[in-house]
């Protein structure tokens, strides 16, 4: 199956295609136009390529509860467009949660026991290891393509480093949540996301 998905903050697409793809239609009583254009391009059998230039960095403050907000409807929109992609973070992210943190407990309680618990510890060295490297490269990657000087300080390297374990906690958050609830809140508007081609308006918050 095709990976590559388009987003609306960094997508091109040649009139020709638009029309050809009738990608309207699939705009049609959806509320995310990046998810419906990559199905009009999977169904049409058009390739979509990624192109690291392309790439565009936001910085945003938020709160804590805007993280968990913004990232909770993000996955939201991802299950009822493409399950498949929610499916794959929901099962990574519980796989990696229970083996690296449920290591971290195992270690915990043999230490606590008076037990060996050498073993567990050093693969869990490895595993954070691994894991502080794929961030890293990553980031060298990114920053080849922006020329941001926050990718490249100290506070952020730090926290690519050391912070992604976090992430899948997060993940596994975001992915339950939209395992139970299909309706978000966006700009003040609260809508219920019955399918890819179904969306409907709750309610409004008053202007």
């Amino acid at each position: 199956m095709e990976k590559n998905f388009c987003w609306g903050g960094s997508s091109a697409i040649r009139r020709e295609t638009f029309n050809q793809g009738n990608v309207l239609d699939y705009w049609h009583g959806t509320v995310s136009d990046d998810f419906a254009l990559t199905r009009a391009l999977h169904e049409g059998e058009q390739p979509i390529k990624f192109v690291p230039q392309c790439l565009t960095a936001s910085f945003e403050d938020c709160t804590f509860g805007e993280l968990i907000e913004f990232t909770t409807r993000q996955l939201k929109i991802t299950r009822a467009y493409a399950a498949h992609l929610w499916r794959g973070v929901l099962i990574g992210s519980i796989l990696f949660v229970l083996v690296f943190f449920g290591g971290i407990a195992l270690v915990v309680v043999r230490a606590w026991l008076g037990l060996s618990f050498m073993t567990p510890l050093v693969l869990l060295l490895i595993i954070f290891a691994l894991g502080s490297m794929k961030s890293h490269f990553r980031l060298r990657a990114v920053s080849q393509v922006i020329p941001n000087r926050r990718l490249r300080s100290f506070g952020t390297t730090l926290a690519q480093l050391t912070l992604w374990p976090l992430a899948s906690v997060l993940y596994l958050y975001n992915a339950l949540a939209a395992a139970v609830s299909r309706r978000i809140t966006w700009r003040g508007i609260t809508y219920e996301l019955k399918s890819p081609n179904e969306t409907v308006i709750l309610s409004r918050e008053p202007d």
